[in-house]
């Protein structure tokens, strides 16, 4: 496709970066005070269905659905990304 199409698809399609922090390990320390790890998980994806602290849902940009349903609340965050053109 021409560089024109690229940059007029670029204007209207986006992309995001979502990290999701789960919890790791959790280390009790000699005083008695327990320290939790949070270990990142990158995705990109091309939408986002639903997204709170316990239930994720993403449509990757492969176009494969990924859900996270946890019990404890997990930290995530979310970066737009300008779209770029891939090869299948």
């Amino acid at each position: 496709m021409s560089r024109f199409w690229y940059w007029l698809l670029s204007l209207f399609k986006k992309e995001y970066e979502v990290t999701v922090w789960f919890e790791g390990s959790t280390v009790t320390n000699p005083d008695g005070t327990k320290v939790a790890t949070r270990d990142p998980k990158t995705y990109l994806c091309s939408s986002i269905v639903k997204i709170s602290q316990k239930h994720i849902k993403l449509i990757l940009t492969t176009k494969e659905l990924v859900e996270i349903k946890t019990v404890n609340p997990v930290g995530y965050d979310i970066k737009t990304r300008k779209w770029q053109p891939r090869d299948n």
